[in-house]
């Protein structure tokens, strides 16, 4: 069985994150970090250098449930201390006053995804303005929303593959 492309894995400083292994190791050692932290860690890293807004990482995390944004500033926290990162100087994840937030950790090394599948993941994530839009319309049921989520995906990959210059389209 295939690993899921849409799941985070890269490589960065010293850090390897595995999404599909629920991992996060420093130099080949466990780096213990609490399921809704990790979670929000796999949600920017699948987004790389671009903003990841506060609600979407609400909804992303925690679902379509009603959490203050406190929760979200405590977890943000929980991964810096992880990651030993500065908020005032940061290396892996940057704040975005008053919008959300982004990772910024430069990819080392290739990993079972490359940095640019990772990115190319997150291009139809939910960060995407259409998906964003979709994913509002239904907070109240979230199967709907999972089920919008599952499409877009799909969509994304098949766009992908469509858009392959090494594959040739029929039309």
């Amino acid at each position: 069985m295939e690993p899921d492309p849409s799941l985070a894995r890269l490589r960065f400083d010293r850090f390897e994150l595995d999404e599909a292994d629920a991992r996060l190791t420093c130099a080949g050692e466990p780096v213990p970090l609490a399921p809704k932290p990790f979670a929000v860690l796999c949600t920017l890293a699948r987004s790389p250098r671009r903003l990841v807004t506060k609600n979407a990482l609400l909804d992303a995390v925690w679902g379509h449930r009603f959490v203050a944004e406190s929760v979200l500033k405590s977890a943000i926290s929980e991964v810096r201390a992880a990651l030993g990162d500065d908020p005032k100087q940061p290396r892996y994840i940057e704040t975005v006053s008053r919008r959300g937030y982004r990772f910024i950790a430069a990819p080392v090394g290739v990993s079972s995804h490359s940095a640019a599948a990772v990115e190319r993941n997150g291009a139809g994530g939910a960060g995407h303005p259409a998906l964003a839009a979709l994913t509002a319309l239904c907070r109240g049921d979230a199967a709907v929303a999972d089920l919008i989520r599952a499409v877009a995906a799909s969509l994304e990959r098949e766009r992908l593959v469509l858009n392959d210059p090494g594959v040739e389209s029929v039309a």
